[in-house]
């Protein structure tokens, strides 16, 4: 598979960033919506009921399992990305400290869907600046580059995974998850094709023109 230089360009560096700040936004408005928490967090109140631990824990081990296997099984080392987004929290509280969730339904749902397409492009253009990746993200694209499988199909296998584990674990579960679930894979696609594109990194062989 094609390595960009790990020190990066200018040009992957604003990509990155783009793609960071939409990432914090979408996460923030999902949550203000109401409507459901994302695949990991069904999957990490999953195992909060089933341990009785408090999240912090739950959340730092998951982080630690996650980044180890997906350096040792997949080659993903941590890298810029990872360190930052380990703060992520620090924006995404302030975004909700200082909004409020809307009253109506219609306002509430229209702040879902756009978050979904928020979130599809920010992880698609922080992972295009091959700069490195969350503990969460390393997964589904060390996946997607070490199987050559289509990326969309990989982010519903883990998504839909872990909304069933979590859900039978005894996790929070809301339509917002559900529709989530769903539209993020279909995003992903042509967000990583057009991430990659201003970042000027190559395309996942799985999206690649066949011949």
């Amino acid at each position: 598979m094609d390595r960009p230089d790990r020190l990066g360009t200018p040009r992957r560096w604003a990509v990155l960033a783009l793609g960071l700040v939409l990432l914090v936004i979408g996460v923030s408005t999902s949550i203000l919506a109401g409507l459901g928490v994302g695949s990991w967090q069904v999957f990490e109140t999953g195992l909060m009921a089933a341990t009785g631990l408090p999240f912090a824990p739950v959340a730092i081990a998951e982080s630690l399992i996650l980044l180890v296997v997906a350096w040792v099984w997949l080659g993903q080392p941590p890298w810029a990305a990872t360190v930052i987004l380990a703060f992520a929290g620090l924006p995404i509280g302030w975004v909700l400290d200082t909004f409020s969730q809307p009253d109506s339904l219609l306002a509430q749902t229209a702040m879902l869907l756009g978050s979904i397409v928020l979130i599809g492009l920010g992880v698609a253009f922080y992972l295009a600046a091959a700069l490195g990746a969350s503990a969460q993200d390393a997964m589904f694209v060390g996946l997607y580059e070490t199987y050559s499988w289509r990326p969309g199909y990989v982010r519903f296998g883990l998504d839909f995974t872990l909304v069933v584990l979590g859900t039978l674990l005894g996790g929070q579960l809301g339509i917002g998850t559900l529709v989530a679930t769903i539209g993020i894979p279909v995003i992903i696609e042509p967000a990583l094709r057009l991430g990659h594109q201003l970042a000027d990194t190559p395309l996942p062989v799985a999206m690649r023109p066949s011949g």
